[in-house]
């Protein structure tokens, strides 16, 4: 993953003469290469203004870069997610443009201004997590495939407990300013509870993390329309990448916090999905600042590593699997939400069965909606909603006999809601405890904490 900073007072201008544009940490802007410039520059659109860049690797006129705005101590910081070829971890060095003035010329005011200059800026070798633009063979993919399982399974954790360190390290202003700053964006990502609506869903599905790599890829397209806004796991790892570099400013010590919380169950395919309870913070309001960073730098790669698992499991099976016939599309995700006071985890699983044969019998596709919610009062809740045409089929499993009870009582409701949105509710079931869940296969996962 490449690092291009940007000074902290630098900001983007506009090309109508407005003042300039900042950049919020966590935000993806697609960038254009406008032009070659002299001396190996290339000069990039982004939306608000242009950047200059200098490369060794050739980039032609009309290529895509997307990147995504990090932040430091030093300011801010652009991580290249992708180059127009579909390359990763290039070296370069950028040069701002402040408005018609080259950045040379807008160092030198700002050095005699008593201010650093803010000209070249480097970029560092690490490597992004996005695929390359050609397809690799077959079996090696599915060799890496099962090398990134076998890493994430170890490491994965649920992302409640970093939400919940993250909003308790917020408020006791133990993060630096540019830190802090990302991490807002990161909890602006969770879905409001008492504003739940289709749209909202949707939205949340998109920014969950699962098509980030396919939408790098996709912006690669001349045809592809710039897409920007804030995705979960591109705010995940400029996170991780901001909070390595704090460790490396403090001293390393766990000092004062309690135990991490157990992680959820992994997810793969066909695995039902986890009722993820509310988490409680494990940071004391004065954890030292080492520790934070330690804390924090752990969950932020457990939750990676978790969505990592997600995305797996919602790679389309090869023509030799057991399902490929029955599953042809399957999306496995996890919606953050804001409940009260803290943070709660919804675990998705999508599904579409395959047997229609031509596009004139694909209404009789069957989309499967599976979720699992732990919310208080409630506890624990599943749900199994199937659409076939306009036929909607629901069961809800409580964990709880009250709340199993409750969901009964108000079980009209649901009938009703489903009406409105022209769909036939058929065979609605409420349920006690949890839904059975098919064993995993032989060797899936192998339990090393026992």
């Amino acid at each position: 993953m490449d690092l291009v900073s940007l000074p902290s007072l630098l900001a983007i201008p506009n090309s109508f003469g407005a003042p300039p544009t900042a950049l919020p940490p966590g935000e993806i802007i697609d960038a254009l290469v406008l032009a070659l410039l002299d001396n190996g520059l290339v000069r990039l659109q982004v939306p608000d203004g242009t950047l200059d860049v200098r490369t060794p690797v050739p980039l032609a006129v009309g290529a895509k870069v997307r990147l995504a705005v990090n932040g430091t101590s030093a300011g801010l910081q652009v991580v290249v997610l992708t180059d127009g070829s579909g390359r990763t971890g290039t070296p370069a060095t950028v040069v701002a443009r402040q408005g018609a003035e080259v950045a040379s010329r807008a160092g030198a005011e700002a050095a005699s201004a008593g201010l650093e200059p803010a000209v070249e800026i480097a970029l560092s070798g690490a490597t992004a997590s996005v695929p390359q633009s050609a397809s690799p063979p077959v079996a090696p993919a599915t060799e890496s495939i099962a090398a990134a399982v076998q890493a994430a399974a170890s490491r994965q954790g649920g992302l409640g407990p970093l939400l919940a360190d993250l909003e308790q390290a917020i408020k006791t202003e133990a993060l630096p300013q540019p830190i802090a700053a990302v991490v807002a964006r990161v909890l602006d990502a969770r879905l409001p509870l008492d504003a739940l609506s289709a749209a909202g869903l949707r939205q949340a599905l998109t920014r969950s993390g699962l098509f980030l790599e396919a939408s790098l890829a996709a912006s690669l397209s001349p045809d592809a329309n710039p897409v920007s806004g804030l995705d979960l796991k591109a705010a995940l790892l400029v996170l991780r990448q901001m909070i390595q570099a704090w460790t490396q400013s403090e001293p390393r010590t766990t000092e004062g916090l309690a135990a991490a919380t157990s992680a959820p169950p992994p997810p793969y395919r066909g695995a039902p999905p986890s009722a993820q309870s509310q988490a409680q913070t494990s940071l004391p309001p004065y954890a030292p600042s080492g520790a934070v960073a330690q804390r924090l730098l752990a969950e932020t790669d457990a939750a990676l590593a978790r969505q990592t698992l997600l995305q797996v499991a919602s790679l389309p099976e090869t023509e030799a699997g057991s399902h490929a016939v029955a599953r042809a599309t399957q999306w496995a995700f996890e919606i953050p939400l804001a409940a009260g006071q803290g943070s709660a985890i919804a675990q998705f699983e999508i599904t579409r069965d395959g047997h229609a044969a031509t596009e004139a019998s694909a209404a009789s596709f069957t989309w499967r909606v599976r979720f699992s919610v732990n919310l208080e009062p409630m506890g624990p809740v599943h749900a199994l909603v199937a659409l076939a045409g306009e036929r909607a089929a629901v069961t809800l499993w409580a964990e709880r006999e009250t709340s199993a009870s409750h969901l009964r009582a108000h079980g009209a409701l649901l009938e009703n809601a489903l009406r409105a949105v022209a769909l036939e509710p058929r065979d609605i079931q409420i349920r006690t405890g949890a839904p059975a869940a098919p064993p995993p296969a032989a060797g899936r996962f192998l339990d090393r904490a026992s």
